[in-house]
């Protein structure tokens, strides 16, 4: 194992570990975190899950090796999701998989005018859809 991903696993399991409260990492998309053992000390994972065809193998594969790894909370979030048909697509995709979505997060274009701006979305604009579906999304964890 590398360095730095050996420097990460360790310090995630102190975090988690002497936290009594919720702690949020973004880690790079792909499987590398999860087969090197870096994220294993998690006990919620959501693997984001977009309308293109890459990204909804890597989400199924990711929610596979963490279900493997014995990761308790496994769950997938739609993102990006720009019509019904991709909504509807997503859902059929997770549920063929045994993948738990557990929510949807609409293509926002507020999401790159606040990137551009360099403000967080929820200061840019907190009643936009995206930022409200996140929102809703944090609650939903919040009460599991």
């Amino acid at each position: 194992m590398c360095s730095a991903h050996g420097a990460v696993r360790v310090l995630l399991g102190e975090i988690v570990g002497s936290e009594e409260r919720p702690t949020i990492v973004d880690i790079e998309a792909g499987l590398e975190h999860l087969s090197r053992g870096t994220a294993r000390n998690v006990d919620t994972l959501l693997a984001v899950l977009e309308p293109y065809y890459k990204s909804m193998e890597t989400a199924a594969r990711i929610t596979e090796l963490a279900h493997e790894l014995g990761i308790p909370n496994v769950y997938c979030v739609a993102n990006k999701v720009r019509s019904e048909d991709d909504g509807k697509a997503l859902r059929e995709f997770a549920s063929q998989r045994n993948m738990n979505v557990i929510a949807s997060i609409p293509d926002d274009v507020t999401m790159g005018k606040a990137d551009r701006a360099g403000v967080a979305p929820l200061d840019f604009d907190a009643s936009s859809p995206a930022v409200r579906a996140i929102s809703d999304l944090a609650a939903h964890l919040h009460r599991s």
